[in-house]
């Protein structure tokens, strides 16, 4: 009789465990969006007028973007990153004893060349200034980024915090930890809070093909960002452990034990598996472009090579399997559509999942 109870105990937790996810998928449907992106900014109104950036200064936004041969999202993200749209800002006392001042944080010499006469503190001038000074930049970095236009814009946004002589100097590879993080907050910002569609930049695509239609799920529902793609400062891994090749999402209070139920983002098909670090690895089912997946440190799944899913189907269980002591977490990597069924990190595949994630409304709240 025992038996029996706890078999219907099991039975009615996995059914219920199925509908809650099913119900947070339905959820998701309806809010992709806005669990991504706060698409706010840089839309058009119906008289085709930027709108979003504040005082109505959107089309003096756009005009700069233009200029600079730049997305108007990354214009404004880097005007609210430099002065939060205050045009009265000041920067500290620089070693001259001069400082920056504006929207756009022109230093006295900056603005004598590129202020075309105007007052810095006046927003419409210090706005159009930004613009002939993003596009002379990107002129004395274009044979640095060759034909690779994702890295000119970050080149180009180096320059501004670095200065053109410091891109030059270092060929590119600037080892400022200060710049690479303004590079990555003006991008981040620029798709994340100033983009109409949630549409990454150029120069903060992953990819430089198309997505697809459709949006997706969020692969650990209720999880929350934990770790990015690219180089981090962990104590007790190895040196190629910290340049990570995808990103954490974890259930909050889980610690070390059992975690969040793992779902299919998008339609899947099964291809392999690693099961010393617990990862389950996948690939697009339908449409290109056929992305590659790795879902690691599961505790636990039940699917089999071969298996086609559906969004929001149920993968596994968060975990923390793997050769290195961790908390619970998701780790999940993304592959290029050209990556074979079965892949594994550090073979040249992969993908910075954050802007794929963000775009497709699939980004943990």
């Amino acid at each position: 009789m025992a038996a029996v109870l706890l078999l219907g105990l099991v039975v009615g937790l996995a059914m219920a465990l199925t509908m809650l996810v099913a119900t947070l998928a339905e959820e998701e449907d309806g809010n992709a969006l806005s669990s991504s992106c706060t698409v706010t900014t840089v839309g058009h109104n119906a008289k085709g007028e930027v709108t979003g950036v504040p005082n109505g200064w959107g089309p003096a936004v756009e005009a700069a973007a233009q200029d600079a041969g730049l997305p108007a999202s990354l214009v404004a993200a880097q005007l609210a990153q430099e002065s939060g749209w205050n045009p009265d800002a000041l920067g500290p006392v620089l070693e001259d004893g001069t400082r920056a001042q504006g929207l756009a944080q022109f230093t006295p010499a900056t603005w004598t060349a590129y202020g075309n006469g105007g007052d810095p503190s006046d927003p419409h001038d210090a706005i159009a200034a930004l613009g002939r000074y993003m596009g002379a930049l990107k002129t004395e970095v274009q044979a640095i980024a060759g034909d690779d236009p994702d890295e000119l814009v970050r080149l180009t946004l180096a320059a501004y915090n670095a200065g053109p002589g410091a891109v030059q100097r270092h060929n590119g590879l600037l080892p400022y930890p200060e710049t690479q993080q303004y590079v990555d907050t003006i991008l981040d910002r620029a798709q994340g809070t100033f983009s109409a569609t949630c549409q990454a930049p150029t120069g903060a695509r992953a990819w430089d093909g198309d997505l697809g239609d459709g949006d997706w799920t969020t692969p650990l529902p209720g999880g929350v960002f934990t770790s990015g793609y690219g180089a981090r400062a962990l104590a007790g891994v190895p040196s190629w452990a910290n340049q990570h090749v995808g990103i954490d999402i974890a259930t909050p209070g889980a610690g070390n034990g059992s975690g969040g139920v793992v779902v299919a983002p998008t339609e899947l098909r099964i291809t392999g598996f690693n099961a010393a670090d617990g990862c389950v690895i996948a690939k697009e089912h339908g449409p290109d472009p056929d992305f590659g997946f790795a879902f690691c440190h599961l505790q636990s799944w039940d699917v089999a090579k071969g298996q086609k899913l559906n969004r929001g189907d149920i993968i596994g269980i968060e975990g923390n399997r793997g050769r290195f002591g961790m908390s619970t977490h998701l780790h999940l990597e993304i592959y290029k559509p050209e990556a074979p069924d079965l892949v594994f990190p550090y073979q040249g595949h992969n993908l910075d999942p954050e802007p794929i994630l963000k775009e497709k409304g699939a980004w943990p709240t």
